[in-house]
């Protein structure tokens, strides 16, 4: 038989199991916490901006001269990031890197209908981030008019050491460590709530099961086991000694 659950259950499985659902979420906090500060390894990012722009034969300069411009950026793209540009890079500044491995530290980005676009490098150390950038852009302003027959990039912006971390997000990382807490403490609470195959109260023999209740037993705690103690014995005496006196 399908089993159908109100509101109101679902809120009193949450209330009961809250302790579960905190301890979870403090949890989540405390290993978020132990990634970001004691085991993400920081790492830093610099930039060197690149321009792209044709030797114009006139002085006035065309809409399809820098169309072209625009194109050709998608074309060096592809060029920085070939064995041709980083495997002189690596070289020149003896990294022991694989070209793949640099490959991964570098990206390369342009906004729409710009003829500038920006060499990204991102590294464990600030300073060797800005050195591979600046580096790489050297080397491809070098080898680019052997590779293209074209001499038209120059480099606008050299990058700079960052000391300020990209990652990792601190804030960002707490608040993950939250949500993801509190969302397996809540799992956990109607995990065990629904494993739970104890008899709870006479709603469930009646429902559930389909019998008839015969009665209750109330439970009670031992400060009320030892008052109803006290209370009884005293009874019991005044009635023997009565019984005692007839006799």
């Amino acid at each position: 038989m399908e089993e159908e659950i109100s509101l109101v259950e679902l809120f009193d499985i949450v209330k009961k199991r809250m302790a579960w659902i905190v301890n979870a979420t403090l949890l989540g906090v405390l290993l978020a916490a132990l990634y970001t500060f004691f085991i993400a390894v920081p790492e830093y990012s610099s930039t060197t901006q690149l321009l792209v722009n044709r030797t114009q034969q006139t002085e006035v300069i065309q809409q399809s001269d820098i169309n072209t411009n625009v194109q050709l950026i998608n074309t060096y793209k592809d060029i920085l990031k070939g064995p041709v540009i980083l495997d002189e890079v690596r070289e020149d500044l003896e990294l022991e890197l694989t070209h793949s491995a640099l490959s991964n530290k570098i990206s390369i980005s342009s906004e729409n209908n710009s003829q500038v676009f920006s060499i990204r490098v991102t590294d464990t150390n600030p300073y060797d981030a800005a050195t591979i950038a600046n580096t790489t852009a050297s080397v491809f302003q070098d080898n680019l008019d052997e590779i293209m027959n074209v001499d038209n990039v120059t480099v606008i912006s050299e990058g700079t050491p960052n000391i300020t971390p990209i990652s990792p997000n601190n804030v960002l990382n707490i608040a993950i460590g939250l949500v993801l807490g509190g969302m397996i403490g809540v799992g956990l609470a109607f995990l065990f709530e629904f494993l739970d195959n104890t008899v709870k109260d006479e709603k469930f023999i009646v429902e559930e099961l389909g019998w008839t209740s015969l009665g209750r037993i109330s439970e009670m705690t031992p400060d009320e086991l030892r008052s109803d103690g006290r209370q009884a014995l005293p009874q019991r005496s005044t009635e023997s000694r009565s019984a005692r006196s007839r006799v």
